[in-house]
């Protein structure tokens, strides 16, 4: 069962970063669509295998935007952390190593040192 946890806040995770990237892109409503629908189907089966979630969180309208999915799908994830801190993949950058002196996110440029 904790496997299969861990498994399923990885995937509200991709969900979280895949709505946050059609609201940043404006996508088309579809998309917006497929994560609320994923999302509901995540929290299903957590509410089965965690019945403790099942008051916590409440199903997403599918007409639902793509910043609420967003919040949903971290908030839902950051539940199952067990330390307490989020796993921000996206937004790791790093100083030195390998010629690396900067990465760039979206039109802003992060430059080390």
């Amino acid at each position: 069962m904790a496997e299969e946890t861990t498994k399923l806040a990885n995937v509200l995770r991709r969900i979280a970063r895949a709505a946050g990237y059609a609201a940043w892109n404006k996508s088309e409503p579809d998309a917006a669509r497929f994560c609320a629908r994923q999302y509901n189907k995540v929290l299903a089966r957590l509410s089965e295998l965690e019945p403790a979630v099942r008051p916590l969180f409440t199903e997403l309208s599918e007409d639902a935007s793509p910043d609420v999915i967003r919040i949903a799908a971290r908030e839902l994830a950051a539940y199952f952390e067990e330390d307490g801190r989020e796993q921000h993949d996206f937004y790791r950058f790093h100083c030195g190593g390998r010629g690396r002196r900067g990465v760039r996110f979206g039109r802003v440029a992060i430059h080390c040192g």
